[in-house]
């Protein structure tokens, strides 16, 4: 592990984000970075790529994902999730592993789009073409101690998705509005019940938040015609997001009809939960305990989204945390910086369930 170049690497990659599916000069870096320092085979895709440690025929086959992409911001993009540092780290990792025997076949995965919800789905057609039998992520993670590894048996990160919901009524005169259909006392209404909504019956505890309310436009004269509700809805399981999503529609979509208001809805940004394999979480957490290295069973999932639950799909997940600060700047802020005092950390933690027989 040579960690001056691997945080050279990191700095270039922060100098260079790209935002979802137009992660170009990220990748170019980064194979680069991989040709230059090993003898890993590398495999190009549409939008992403992969590097091989191969040992033989008839061993297992494990996976290591990085994701690439930066936030969109108001000058273009910027790395405000650590993005640069996930794939700094998992660059080294790559090259540190040549030359060396772990009894298995190693794939490192730099996925795309991961702040869209897109890349991991993409990826998932390498799992399925080299049989990956258990694949491992992590994220640095704001507000926990320095270099802690963070675990939770089960959901690690919820499943979220955005629902857009589209109402048209008539338009009229605002001295008039008995002659006109106005959606506002529909959207009203759902933001009432949406309480209701979030209490019922589920797994574990589930969110919705409102992020955009339009009514009409500021026009003194007109009643409004058309409107719109924006939310993020959030759950640990991905039922129970589908459950949520149902009450909110078929309510909606009640509303509506009743009203005489045509509805439509519209869905962005899909996660599924990230749920990690209990053979997995269990065989890490012994390593940790069994190793000395200090680390956090969280309470709860964490409430942000990932879209590496997609690969439980094809093949047994672990994804973990480590800690940034407990007073480090959050995620998705201005502020926001990888830190760099937690490579080495990642790196140990990967090294070590290469090593392993979970």
């Amino acid at each position: 592990m040579d960690l001056d170049r691997v945080k050279k690497l990191r700095y270039e990659l922060h100098n260079i984000p790209e935002i979802s599916e137009n992660e170009i000069k990220t990748q170019e870096l980064l194979k680069k970075y991989i040709k230059n320092n090993s003898k890993l085979k590398i495999v190009e895709k549409d939008g992403y790529f992969y590097a091989v440690h191969y040992e033989g025929e008839n061993l297992k086959n494990i996976a290591f994902r990085a994701d690439m992409d930066a936030l969109p911001c108001e000058n273009g993009a910027y790395h405000g999730c650590g993005h640069d540092g996930h794939s700094a780290v998992l660059a080294e990792f790559a090259v540190d592993t040549d030359g060396k025997s772990f009894g298995k076949n190693l794939f490192f995965l730099f996925q795309p789009a991961e702040e869209i919800g897109k890349g991991a789905e993409k990826c998932c057609e390498m799992l399925k073409k080299e049989s990956i039998a258990e694949i491992y992520g992590w994220h640095n993670i704001p507000g926990h101690k320095e270099g802690n590894i963070l675990i939770h048996k089960g959901s690690f990160a919820c499943a979220s998705k955005g629902l857009r919901l589209i109402f048209e009524g008539k338009q009229c005169h605002a001295a008039y509005p008995e002659t006109g259909i106005n959606p506002s006392f529909v959207i009203a209404d759902i933001v009432n019940k949406l309480k209701d909504f979030i209490n019922a019956e589920y797994k574990a505890p589930v969110l919705a938040t409102i992020v955009e309310i339009k009514v009409g436009n500021r026009n003194f004269g007109i009643s409004a015609g058309t409107g719109e509700i924006s939310m993020t809805i959030r759950a640990q399981y991905t039922e129970d997001l589908q459950n949520l999503q149902t009450l909110l529609l078929d309510y909606s979509k009640s509303l509506s009809d009743n009203s005489r208001i045509s509805m439509t809805y519209e869905v962005y940004d899909e996660f599924p939960a990230t749920v990690n394999s209990n053979k997995l979480y269990y065989g890490f957490k012994d390593m940790l305990t069994e190793n000395n290295i200090a680390y956090e069973d969280l309470a709860e999932p964490l409430r942000w989204s990932e879209d590496f639950g997609h690969y439980s799909k094809y093949a047994d997940t672990l994804f973990f945390g480590i800690g940034d600060g407990e007073d480090y700047a959050a995620l998705h802020t201005s502020g926001f910086e990888f830190n760099d005092k937690i490579i080495e950390n990642a790196i140990n933690a990967f090294n070590m369930i290469a090593k392993a027989h979970l």
